[in-house]
């Protein structure tokens, strides 16, 4: 929001506005020369081609497009074994230290209070994935 609106200096954004024009109509001028490269260039490569052989290409090209989606198709509806992602679990590295207190593994500096707030979120956290009898779901 703070470019969004025009300032009141003219000189500034004349020359900006002037180069950014510049710049984006010499892009034009590069891709409408690409482009008419491109354009001649298949204009000479297919020139010897008759409107048979063009539409032998066409339902060559229907076919070969409509075989491969319904190839997809129906594979999609008769593949019964999903490819699964193997999720291999993270192990704990055996040169670990133990610290002892929970609290001491917290990097950043906060208060008792917050931090047995935090613990009391998390045993209420941890207390909604059980039953009413206490066992896990």
């Amino acid at each position: 929001m703070l470019f969004s609106f025009k300032r009141n200096n003219e000189k500034v954004s004349d020359k900006t506005d002037c180069f950014k024009g510049n710049l984006l109509q010499q892009f034009d001028e590069a891709n409408l020369r690409l482009q008419y490269k491109c354009a001649h260039w298949l204009e000479r490569k297919t020139a010897h081609l008759s409107r048979k052989s063009w539409i032998v290409i066409l339902i060559c090209f229907i076919v070969f497009t409509s075989g491969c989606s319904i190839y997809v198709m129906i594979g999609s509806f008769s593949e019964t074994t999903a490819s699964v992602i193997p999720i291999t679990p993270f192990a704990k590295s055996i040169n670990t230290m133990r610290t002892g207190d929970e609290r001491d593994k917290i990097k950043v500096s906060i208060s008792k209070a917050e931090f047995e707030k935090t613990v009391r979120f998390r045993k209420y956290m941890d207390s909604l994935g059980r039953s009413p009898t206490g066992k896990k779901l």
